[in-house]
């Protein structure tokens, strides 16, 4: 039996892309085939590979493409243990403590229609699998859930805050440092 291509039933094509080239099915299904089974030629880690997929890891931020992500990072958590279930809570754990949407790209208009804020409707799709990240002993996202965005667990277990507020319209409000 064949291993699933996990993201092959997304139309990843109907998210907006800050740019043309932002936009890269294979780019998305390599990334999700590395975090089930990384091979040599991946340039980084999986879980890089899938941040770079659906947004910019050195900005820290995500593309609307991230909420379907969401939904394919629980699906690998729930049917795939060991690294690849650590490899997408980690993804999911790190735009939790604290990325922001793409400049501009706070939030879409879905197939049917409706405005979708990102970071909320990534929080949502999280928190609605709390049952899933509770059978799966998901320790760090089941801690920080219930805090808000912008929490995170250092190496310690210990809570850090890094001030980040989902605002209404899907944005994130950081704190200026002083």
């Amino acid at each position: 039996m064949r291993d699933p291509i996990w993201g092959n039933d997304v139309d990843w094509a109907a998210f907006p892309w800050p740019e043309p080239g932002d936009y890269d099915r294979r780019q998305i299904l390599s990334a999700l085939r590395a975090v089930i089974r990384p091979a040599p030629a991946d340039w980084s880690d999986p879980g890089t590979l899938v941040r770079f997929a659906v947004g910019n890891d050195h900005r820290g931020t995500v593309y609307p493409a991230a909420v379907a992500m969401t939904d394919v990072l629980l699906k690998i958590a729930a049917a795939c243990p060991g690294e690849p279930r650590r490899v997408a809570l980690d993804v999911l754990e790190a735009w939790w403590s604290g990325f922001e949407p793409e400049s501009g790209f706070a939030s879409y208009v879905d197939a049917a229609g409706h405005r979708v804020a990102v970071l909320p409707e990534i929080a949502r799709r999280v928190t609605a699998a709390t049952d899933l990240l509770t059978g799966i002993e998901a320790r760090a996202l089941l801690t920080v859930i219930p805090l808000g965005w912008g929490h995170t667990l250092n190496e310690d277990g210990g809570v850090e805050f890094w001030g980040g507020r989902l605002n209404p319209d899907g944005s994130v409000h950081f704190p200026r440092g002083g």
